[in-house]
């Protein structure tokens, strides 16, 4: 074997007033609730949702 990688993925929904505000709002979710940034790696994509999807 030469490479194996194991890992997960979680998505959420948020409400932020810019970009920055919901980048730093996941990145301190992240560090103290979804992971264990001792033994892990992690990164983040943020996408905007559609006004479509939105109630």
């Amino acid at each position: 074997m030469k490479t194996l990688r194991i890992g997960k993925a979680i998505e959420l929904e948020l409400e932020a007033p810019d970009q920055a505000t919901a980048q730093a709002q996941v990145e301190l979710l992240s560090d103290r609730l979804l992971a264990n940034p001792v033994i892990e790696d992690w990164s983040l994509q943020i996408s905007e949702a559609s006004a479509e999807g939105q109630a």
